[in-house]
């Protein structure tokens, strides 16, 4: 009889575990999204960091941004044609004149969906000097030939911030742009955003040496009119200053 009991008791104490699991299962999607917008200029912030849907170019299509928290978000968009259409990012403002600069630098694993057609697009971190003067970016992961590569190569086989950059490109669309292309792509990675801005003030290549803006995301030219997602599955982020300016995410 006391055997019959403890039976009894395991298979209840077991039917309560599976229940207790299913309602967690239930409630996980619920807590993760924060935040979805299809507003071109939708945006999330906390702190000092935000999340931008950012369709800025002409002719765009459909593009809805879904944050489950300031660091992880995606975006499930449409696009066709020429031209960037829009650049869905993670930003925050330094506004920290280079002689001030302690550290800057981010984390990131990205995920994008399968290329085919006349898809491109580029996963890039845009480093801004004040009143956008200069353009910094840095490439971690492309579609065919949709990296950077316009202007004049300046640099080749160059190392900063421990990443090994096959080449190094300057151009003057109205304001300064420097293009760093890696020896080979990543979904995961680190960019010393700091040695990037160093490298380019101690080789003469800004025209403004106060860093104001840190972002990291993704330029959509096209989809090939098709809906796909592109995801920031995760970022960690950082910069501080001498003056104790700082934040992190």
């Amino acid at each position: 009889m006391k055997a019959v009991d403890k039976k009894a008791v395991f298979a209840q104490m077991v039917l309560a575990v599976l229940v207790i699991a299913g309602l967690l299962g239930f409630a996980t999607p619920a807590q993760a999204q924060v935040y979805s917008t299809c507003d071109r200029w939708g945006s999330y912030t906390q702190g000092s960091w935000t999340n931008y849907n950012n369709i800025w170019g002409d002719n765009a299509g459909s593009q809805c941004l879904t944050v489950n928290s300031i660091k992880s978000w995606y975006v499930d968009a449409t696009h066709t044609g020429g031209g960037i259409k829009s650049y869905p990012n993670t930003s925050t403002r330094l506004q920290t004149p280079l002689s001030q600069l302690n550290s800057a630098g981010f984390w990131y694993n990205t995920s994008s969906a399968p290329v085919g057609g006349s898809d491109h697009w580029n996963w890039t971190s845009d480093l801004w000097s004040t009143n956008n003067q200069d353009e910094i970016m840095v490439f971690t992961d492309w579609s065919g030939n949709s990296a950077g590569g316009w202007g004049s190569q300046i640099a080749s086989n160059v190392t900063i911030g421990g990443v090994l950059y096959a080449s190094v490109w300057q151009a003057d669309p109205g304001w300064n742009v420097l293009q760093l292309i890696p020896a080979q792509k990543t979904t995961t990675g680190t960019v010393d955003a700091s040695a990037v801005w160093r490298w380019a003030a101690d080789n003469g290549r800004l025209r403004n040496t106060t860093f104001d803006t840190m972002q990291f995301g993704l330029e959509i030219t096209s989809t090939s009119g098709v809906q796909k997602r592109y995801s920031l599955n995760s970022y960690s982020a950082w910069w501080s200053n001498t003056s104790g300016g700082g934040s992190n995410i």
